[in-house]
């Protein structure tokens, strides 16, 4: 596996540490949810979900696309050899760019879960 601007920054071992930080994230989000639901807490506790679903949609994205946001943003890459710098301006400016696409996503998937999950308990 080799480095590609824009595409790929992470190797096999790295991709295996965002899927574990997504399914904690994930697991979060459900004690979460359990807990506002059985304590009784007021049901808008629950769009607090957001922030650990963010945190599971942008590990299985990182995890899925070989890309990591945090890695894009410091301007490395490690596909298996080390941390690398990414010298070349238009290669960091590709990893940005993506990392906000990724950002993005991330962020709309956690708000729309959250969403649903309060829209559900609403309606239950």
């Amino acid at each position: 596996m080799e480095y590609q601007p824009g595409v790929c920054n992470i190797g096999p071992a790295q991709q295996r540490r965002r899927l574990l930080l997504g399914v904690g994230s994930l697991l979060l989000a459900i004690v979460h949810v359990a807990a506002v639901l059985a304590v009784g807490w007021p049901l808008w506790t629950l769009l607090i979900a957001m922030f650990p679903l963010y945190g599971a949609a942008m590990g299985y994205f990182q995890y899925r696309d070989r890309f990591c946001v945090g890695f894009a943003g410091m301007g490395v890459f490690d596909v298996g050899d080390g941390t690398t710098r990414v010298t070349d301006e238009d290669a960091l400016a590709a990893d940005r760019k993506r990392a906000v696409r990724l950002n993005t996503k991330s962020l709309a998937v956690g708000a729309v879960g959250a969403l649903a999950i309060y829209g559900v308990a609403l309606v239950l």
